[in-house]
């Protein structure tokens, strides 16, 4: 979820604890930003990110193994990187159940989360602020990952900025767990197509997506690849988000991972309505240069079209490399410094402006 891409990039193994083991209405003219001293990560906002101690992790993998399994076969090496496993003993665990697969993943030895120690690699890695995605699923103490997410982070909202998971199996319960967490404090929302097996765009949620655009709450919404066989992709396709933006005038729309990889036509839909944002996180910047990538057309429209449009975000496991590594391989294409300063942090903090909770300088 938030972490589809094609094929899973190798890097060391992690550690949940810290990220770097492991982890306008009008368009806005980003000034130039000076080339960062020796030693100075460049500035970051991660547009998706996941924050979650062991309990929060395990409500995470078994969500996809109920839903998409297919994820935990796909993404097996990354997977074992991110958290530090043994790949053969995961994979051989997988063949007999998938909560066995998770069991190697989550293995008790393991320190817990530590969120001073997570924020601390977070800076290290030149990150400043961050979307965090939650969840409604429940923890086994009763606790929903959003509530978990929002009283662990109450003190750094500076920084970490919840964007509360929402299920749209059920619009009214949807729309209860968005006043409830707007009620505490989310910043945003997230929302997942492909695990739901439900579109968006069907007019019973009508009422998810008005609530969102009145409380000015933007919505990461799942769009393009995914691998789950029992769903399929149009599920959250460029459609949808025409769809909704064009219901939803006042909208704040996040693509998350642009679509891909029909990433010209969101683009277009993106220049279309002024809401809609494009997320690429789950893919490594250092591809998009290459022929057949899909990406060509951001790169292509970079000084136009996308140059106000595009967000920087990780997804956290899928490529388990620090997050300074992966904003320093977008500053690596053959972008201008003003583009590459947009992408990496100018345009979140304009769609944080846009929002009810507007990000401090």
């Amino acid at each position: 979820m938030t972490d589809h891409h094609i094929t899973p990039a190798a890097g060391p193994s992690a550690r949940r604890t810290a990220g770097t083991t492991g982890t306008g209405r009008a368009p806005v003219d980003v000034p130039s930003a000076p080339a960062p001293e020796p030693g100075v990560p460049t500035p970051v906002v991660d547009a998706c990110s996941l924050l979650y101690d062991d309990a929060g992790w395990r409500v995470y993998l078994n969500r996809l193994g109920e839903n998409a399994p297919e994820y935990l076969d796909v993404f097996s090496a990354s997977f074992c990187r991110y958290f530090g496993a043994e790949h053969t003993a995961y994979r051989e665990a997988l063949t007999v159940r998938w909560r066995d697969a998770v069991d190697v993943l989550l293995r008790p030895e393991h320190p817990p989360f530590d969120l001073a120690t997570y924020l601390i690699d977070r800076q290290i890695n030149g990150v400043t602020n961050e979307f965090a995605m939650g969840s409604s699923e429940r923890l086994p103490d009763g606790r929903t990952v959003n509530d978990w997410l929002l009283e662990t982070t109450r003190e750094v909202r500076d920084r970490v900025h919840v964007w509360a998971g929402l299920s749209l199996r059920d619009p009214a319960t949807a729309l209860d767990e968005l006043e409830r967490s707007r009620s505490a404090g989310a910043a945003g929302l997230c929302v997942i197509p492909f695990l739901d097996g439900t579109d968006p765009a069907d007019r019973r949620f009508a009422p998810v997506f008005d609530a969102a655009a009145a409380h000015r709450l933007p919505v990461w919404l799942h769009t393009g690849h995914h691998f789950a066989r029992r769903h399929p992709s149009g599920l959250d396709s460029w459609r949808t988000v025409e769809t909704l933006a064009g219901r939803h005038r006042t909208l704040l729309l996040v693509a998350g991972h642009a679509g891909w990889p029909d990433v010209q036509e969101m683009l277009l839909t993106a220049a279309r309505h002024p809401g809609v944002y494009l997320e690429f996180s789950s893919h490594r910047p250092r591809t998009m240069a290459k022929p057949g990538s899909g990406w060509e057309p951001l790169l292509h429209h970079a000084r136009g079209l996308a140059r106000d449009k595009v967000l920087f975000g990780t997804s956290t496991w899928v490529n388990p490399l620090p997050t300074a590594t992966l904003a320093g391989e977008l500053s690596a294409l053959p972008l201008p410094p003003e583009i590459t300063t947009a992408w990496l942090s100018g345009n979140a903090r304009t769609l944080l402006a846009r929002t009810s909770r507007p990000v401090e300088s």
